[in-house]
């Protein structure tokens, strides 16, 4: 596979700006692209990690431990709710599971270390609905009197874990492969205390007669298991297509795979001739879409980690983007729209300022600076020690004739 990475969004930046407005994802996926918020409570801007939002929960899965939950998550609060959707891919039913919704849950003690164990977990139930309109949602079903009996208690066991069954926030997220869903009837003898993959809690579209779906809406189940606080409620972390295709791209796409034939030129190095480009039998937008490496039947994920950017304020510029990872570490820059132009060999983002660089963060809060009267800036987030800041919409590469130190 091509390993360049798409690193950089940049956003123009003039007097005025919209709440964190961004661009759409330019790569596909199996990570979604928009988020609607809805925590509950008086106040959802205090609740835990919305300081963080949109990016915090647009990424793959925080690290976790067995026995301790990720921090890079958003709290719902009791009976908050949030809508993910791909502007990208089509959800689509599938070989197994469809997609995996990834809480903070973790083990009360020790995990099983054998599969007739019995283990505790603290769990923070949430709803799981699928769309394909964004109108007319369907529900996953799930056993009522085991919800109602989990209400209120600070971990539950197996049994009442396995009777939780079709609700999401149950199964611990653990740091590995986030692609490969867990089956909670299934020990797993390579995975940690049995799960497999990065756990999470795994749905199929089969379940509720739909054979695709463009949204997933998350509620927090009000059952109260959690501390009070910012923190309540259902912890969310992130959501991952397994089966998917791309949407219809706007450009050529010769061999009908999904994929426009500059994005498998420039961005994954698949053939733009060759629908299946490793002959596995799974055209390459399908593996795209379900971050698999479409030049090689090995496993493990394979995306183009792209740290979109958004941008609010008025007396100040405050930018958000997207968490890719514990250890990744990113840079800021900013530039004025005067300096950039393009020519043969890419886009060129001229002299620019560095705002930001270090790990973890994915917020800056903020620039002062502000654009004279009819100019503007534009700002730029890549991930650090990358050399080029991603591509225009053309897929021309973006450079700067400046760098964060």
């Amino acid at each position: 596979m091509n390993r360049r990475v798409l690193v950089m969004l940049a956003a123009a930046w003039l007097i005025a700006a919209t709440p964190f407005a961004g661009e759409r994802s330019q790569p596909v996926d199996c990570l979604p692209d928009r988020l609607e918020w809805s925590a509950a409570g008086p106040d959802p801007s205090v609740r835990f990690g919305a300081a963080n939002l949109p990016g915090i929960v647009l990424g793959p899965p925080g690290d976790s431990a067995p026995v301790i939950g990720s921090t890079s998550v958003a709290s719902l609060g009791h009976g908050g709710s949030a809508v993910f959707s791909w502007a990208d891919v089509i959800l689509e039913d599938g070989p197994g599971p469809d997609f995996i919704v990834f809480e903070n849950a973790f083990f009360s003690g020790a995990g099983p270390t054998d599969p007739a164990d019995d283990f505790v977990v603290f769990v923070e139930p949430g709803i799981v609905e699928v769309s394909a309109d964004g109108v007319q949602w369907v529900a996953f079903p799930y056993d009522a009197g085991a919800l109602a009996a989990a209400s209120g208690v600070s971990g539950v066991d197996r049994a009442l874990y396995l009777d939780l069954r079709g609700l999401a926030g149950l199964t611990p997220t653990l740091t590995g492969d986030w692609t490969v869903p867990d089956d909670p009837d299934v020990w797993d003898p390579a995975g940690t205390n049995g799960i497999s993959g990065a756990g999470g809690d795994a749905f199929d579209l089969a379940t509720v007669g739909l054979s695709e779906a463009r949204y997933v809406r998350i509620i927090d189940a009000d059952s109260r298991n959690g501390f009070p606080g910012a923190g309540d409620g259902f912890d969310l972390d992130a959501v991952v297509v397994l089966n998917g295709r791309p949407t219809q791209p706007a450009a050529s796409d010769s061999d009908g795979d999904g994929l426009s034939d500059a994005a498998e030129v420039e961005l994954y190095g698949t053939d733009p001739a060759l629908s299946d480009s490793d002959l596995d039998g799974v055209d390459d937008g399908r593996e795209v879409a379900a971050c698999r490496d479409a030049n090689s039947a090995l496993a493990g994920p394979a995306h183009l980690a792209e740290p979109r950017l958004w941008l609010s304020g008025a007396a100040c510029t405050e930018a958000r983007w997207t968490f890719l990872g514990s250890t990744e570490s990113y840079a800021l820059l900013r530039g004025d729209l005067s300096m950039l132009f393009a020519d043969a060999g890419g886009v060129d983002l001229g002299n620019t300022t560095c705002l930001y660089q270090g790990p973890a963060a994915v917020r800056y809060s903020c620039d002062a600076d502000q654009p004279a009267a009819g100019e503007g800036f534009f700002y730029v987030v890549r991930t650090a020690n990358r050399e080029q800041y991603g591509w225009s919409s053309d897929l021309e590469p973006r450079d700067t004739s400046s760098d964060c130190p």
